[in-house]
């Protein structure tokens, strides 16, 4: 069988070999392929060998550095739990299994709460918590993700619009757009008119957006007006997790810059520092607020503080709360 797939791996490279020639020929940017390799055995169905090596091709789309990827027993099994997934969603919706968690974020001049994200978990039967990384990028790919942003999204209104019925005094929360749902033509009416059916105003339910679906959007400039011109604050997330932009800061469409961990992880390195200072000096000048994500010690809020970041989300002041003990920090 390893002499089968060698075969086949050859025959991969080889391909990818001509078609390298034929791109430098033709003068055109390299054509990329990538190809999903499963095993046919007899008695297997010819659509069941195409499934596996579609799933097996699909799971490398996003990556450059890597020119296929065997079907393996391992797929078979997230195959089953992605499908097992799926069938659950709208149930679980539907029942309120998806609770909203809130991380703080904190000012480090006052060390006064200012805001916080609402961030999605999906509890199942058995109580077990399933993690954002396992079922988002599954939704965003079949869809569902609309339904699941939007869920979030009224949930965060009525909590915020509980509180000020109790007299808490609430600061802005955050919510997640995911890139399927910018694509959706009336996602700000419909997201303005939830905030006003529920009854909160749009500045207390901030969106966020990451880098790269804004880079990735030629719509982004009217997709950011329309949302200002609806009273929504706009944040860019995981700013420097990838191919950060200056042109991002320059869009002109974000009224907050997220700064990824990955950035924040340089402090202590000077080159790194030099490179926080002068991303976070720039943004203030073109009237940009900072926040720094996954800030987890005492130097990195010095740090911050000390360079005007405004507001810090981390495990150094708090992790994601469930909705009981976030509520405890509401005046």
């Amino acid at each position: 069988a390893d002499d089968k797939i060698n075969k086949v791996i050859r025959k991969i490279e080889t391909i990818n070999l001509q078609l390298i020639k034929v791109s430098e020929s033709l003068k055109i940017p390299k054509i990329q392929p990538y190809f999903g390799v499963t095993k046919w055995e007899p008695g297997k169905k010819v659509e069941e060998a195409y499934g596996e090596a579609n799933f097996a091709k699909n799971r490398i789309k996003e990556r450059k550095d890597v020119l296929y990827q065997i079907y393996s027993q391992a797929d078979t099994e997230r195959i089953v739990e992605e499908k097992q997934m799926e069938d659950n969603f709208y149930r679980d919706l539907n029942d309120n299994h998806f609770e909203i968690w809130y991380q703080p974020k904190y000012a480090p001049k006052t060390n006064k709460l200012v805001g916080a994200e609402g961030l999605v978990r999906w509890r199942r039967e058995n109580n077990e918590i399933i993690p954002p990384s396992k079922f988002i990028p599954l939704f965003e790919r079949n869809g569902m993700i609309k339904a699941l942003d939007e869920y979030v999204f009224r949930e965060v209104c009525t909590h915020q619009r509980r509180w000020l019925d109790e007299g808490k005094k609430i600061v802005p929360i955050s919510i997640n757009l995911s890139r399927a749902s910018l694509y959706f033509e009336s996602v700000v009416k419909r997201y303005h008119d939830i905030a006003r059916r529920i009854g909160i105003y749009t500045h207390f339910v901030p969106i966020e957006i990451t880098e790269s679906a804004a880079v990735d959007n030629d719509e982004i400039k009217s997709i950011a007006d329309k949302f200002h011109g609806n009273g929504f604050p706009l944040l860019v997330d995981d700013f420097g997790s990838g191919y950060s932009s200056l042109a991002t800061l320059n869009m002109k469409c974000f009224d907050t810059l997220k700064i990824d961990k990955s950035l924040i992880d340089y402090i202590g390195d000077s080159n790194g520092e030099r490179l926080l200072v002068h991303t976070i000096a720039l943004a203030k000048e073109l009237g940009i607020c900072v926040t720094a994500e996954g800030v987890e010690s005492q130097e990195q809020v010095e740090f911050l503080k000390n360079i005007d970041c405004d507001s810090i989300q981390g495990f150094y002041y708090s992790k994601p709360l469930p909705l009981t003990e976030y509520e405890m920090l509401l005046d």
